[in-house]
């Protein structure tokens, strides 16, 4: 994959990660207090966007001209977690 092709790879696991999130705490987001909405919701995002970011050898930084490696898949899962907002955000700022 390279360039748009790898972006558009995370932005699409990306809204995947947000369409679990919108039915996981759909689910049991009743039992959570206030508090630990924020946390848990930052946690599964988290986990998610790094494990399919390994599952789909998904790079951001590679593109950007660093040597891929799994530290790269580690981070684009991170950012993959946050959601398509945030993602579609970061890459145009770093884009020129």
């Amino acid at each position: 994959m390279e360039g748009f092709g790898v972006f558009f790879s995370a932005l699409v696991l990306a809204f995947v990660v947000e369409a679990v999130l919108e039915y996981v705490l759909g689910i049991w987001w009743q039992p959570l207090s206030e508090e630990m909405r924020p946390k848990v919701l930052m946690a599964i995002g988290l986990a998610l966007g790094i494990a399919l970011s390994l599952a789909y050898n998904v790079d951001l930084l590679a593109e950007l001209g660093l040597a891929p490696s799994i530290l790269g898949r580690i981070l684009t899962g991170a950012l993959i977690g946050r959601g398509a907002d945030y993602l579609h955000g970061f890459w145009k700022k770093l884009k020129p």
